[in-house]
């Protein structure tokens, strides 16, 4: 056997395989005796009819065919062991020529190649994030809404100070309305690719969408709200006129969209609103104290704090929570330098099913909403092939991503062993009651596997962090393996202020049981007066235009 090798495009490596025509002899000799078992021969057992025979009752090139089939893997194989290639997948026979001599040619995809050049060399800056007053001012705010206290639920005519809960239905009421002509559009479908050679086409497709006549803009039930004027939820003036509205009664009003923090397409612009009054309670809103404070740091598990420390406490969890995710947009920001400067090869099949990925994930979003790939097809009035070719862009760009990750993960030796893996599932479970229980959930392999790709994840951001910052990779991940012993130290230092908290009270109310029986008979109701770890959701009250 004569063997060249050679790259071609795509990736791929091309076997071009010559053999001696005794070979290929050989092999069709032993394809008419296969053969020859399959079919009856006038005169002949199965198997046993001469080779000439074979030859005039199946022709010539079916036995060539069956012939190359069975040579051609043997050659393959034969190949791939002689040669330094290394398949990404399954070859695919390209040719053969019988002259000058019998000579087999195979495509073989290689497995992706990446470079990632002078990845070291890469620098961003990196800015600290600041926690502002305002910003702990929304938190307490919002600790401070989850224990009103409800004085009255039979309120029949809202006022000031009430809360409502209500259902929304809104739309723009000016504007050019709806072309009848027009095709449904889905936000999937403004995604779609458009043809560059149609200037109009492409310009409208790249504008930002302007909503008609009739289009929606806020549509919600069970909505919560307190009525405050100067913290509407939605466009300004929209608590006036909820103000004596009757319990059960819709209230219909037009109101203008303000140029405060509202996207440019649609300030100025007026929306008809029909609002139905769910409810109505009257409510006593706490007062942001030390009292306040104290109770408060309890449910979180605190030592018991006054306002100021409560205030620095919620700085502290701010501050960590904001630096968290401004490292891992820095990190996001880092990696993308790196693929951009590195050189990445991989073989079309590999593109190939990224995009099959893509297209099944989609397929399984619209299942949960009722719809079928086919018949999303039909409402878009597009093919899978142009679905296909919309997400290319994306799964090219997450390929080469993911790519860049697995070498970057070779080049640093980064690995992630088992007492690490044990050492997260301790601090994620620290704090459950039921710790056997939810040990016993995590100790699957499914997923202690997701549990690993966490930490994974954790040493490659901190790896791009150190890059990027010209940082020691090792001291970073010294910082952060200290940074997550720190927090399941808070963790678990605030389950077992919590257990105690509750242990204090259950001992109160056994102490003094009739003075808990009438505070919980016909006092007001505290919506934060669940126990610490109740699961249980809090009820969400909408203030200011969130």
């Amino acid at each position: 056997m004569n063997l060249q090798t050679e790259r071609i495009e795509n990736h791929r490596a091309q076997f071009t395989i010559e053999i001696e025509p005794d070979q290929l002899e050989d092999a069709k000799r032993q394809a008419a005796r296969r053969i020859s078992r399959q079919v009856r021969i006038k005169g002949f057992r199965k198997g046993k009819a001469p080779y000439r025979l074979v030859l005039q009752y199946v022709g010539e090139s079916a036995v060539l065919e069956e012939a190359l089939e069975a040579l051609g893997d043997s050659l393959y194989k034969q190949a791939l062991e002689e040669s330094d290639v290394l398949p990404y997948g399954p070859g695919a026979f390209e040719d053969f020529k019988l002259e000058p001599a019998p000579t087999f040619v195979f495509s073989v995809p290689l497995q992706p190649e990446v470079d990632l050049k002078d990845y070291l060399d890469v620098r961003l800056d990196f800015t600290e994030p600041e926690v502002t007053e305002g910003e702990l001012d929304d938190v307490l705010k919002q600790m401070q809404m989850r224990r009103v206290e409800v004085v009255d639920q039979d309120v029949e005519v809202a006022g000031l100070g009430h809360r409502v809960t209500i259902a929304v239905d809104s739309e723009f009421a000016d504007g050019d309305p709806p072309d009848e002509a027009e095709a449904i559009v889905t936000e999937d479908a403004l995604t779609a690719d458009v043809d560059e050679s149609d200037e109009t086409t492409a310009d409208e497709a790249s504008a930002p969408y302007v909503p008609k006549k009739g289009d929606a803009f806020v549509t919600e039930d069970g909505t919560k709200i307190i009525l405050d004027p100067n913290e509407d939820p939605f466009i300004h003036g929209f608590v006036g006129n909820l103000i004596g509205a009757e319990r059960g009664s819709d209230v219909e009003f037009e109101l203008t969209i303000p140029d405060d923090d509202a996207e440019e397409t649609i300030i100025g612009r007026r929306v008809s609103f029909i609002v139905t009054i769910q409810d109505i309670e009257a409510i006593a809103i706490p007062e942001l104290d030390d009292d306040f404070a104290r109770a408060a740091s309890r449910e979180r598990g605190d030592e018991e704090l006054d306002l100021a420390g409560l205030r620095q406490s919620l700085r502290d969890e701010l501050t960590r929570t904001e630096l968290e995710n401004a490292r891992e947009e820095y990190s996001e920001a880092v990696l993308e330098e790196i693929v951009e400067g590195a050189r990445i090869e991989y073989p079309d099949i590999m593109l190939s099913e990224q995009i099959d990925g893509m297209i099944d994930e989609f397929e399984a979003q619209l299942k949960q909403l009722g719809l079928g790939l086919d018949e999303y097809l039909r409402m878009t009035n597009s093919s899978r092939e142009e679905l296909r070719e919309q997400n290319r862009e994306d799964a090219e760009q997450s390929l080469r991503q993911f790519l860049v990750l697995r070498e970057l993960v070779s080049a640093r030796e980064i690995e992630i062993g088992d007492d690490q893996i044990e050492a997260r599932i301790d601090s994620v479970i620290t704090g459950y009651d039921s710790s056997s229980e939810i040990r016993e959930f995590f100790n699957t392999p499914e997923m202690r596997g997701n549990v690993g790709n966490d930490l994974l994840m954790s040493h490659l951001n901190a790896h791009l962090l150190a890059i990027g910052r010209g940082h020691d990779p090792a001291a970073a991940i010294e910082e952060l393996q200290s940074r997550v012993a720190a927090d399941a130290r808070r963790a678990r230092e605030r389950s077992e202020r919590l257990r105690r908290y509750q242990a204090e009270d259950a001992e109160a109310d056994a102490t003094d049981p009739e003075e808990s029986n009438e505070d919980g008979a016909g006092a007001a109701r505290s919506e934060g007066d669940s126990p610490p770890e109740a699961e249980t959701e809090p009820v969400e009250t909408r203030t200011g235009n969130s």
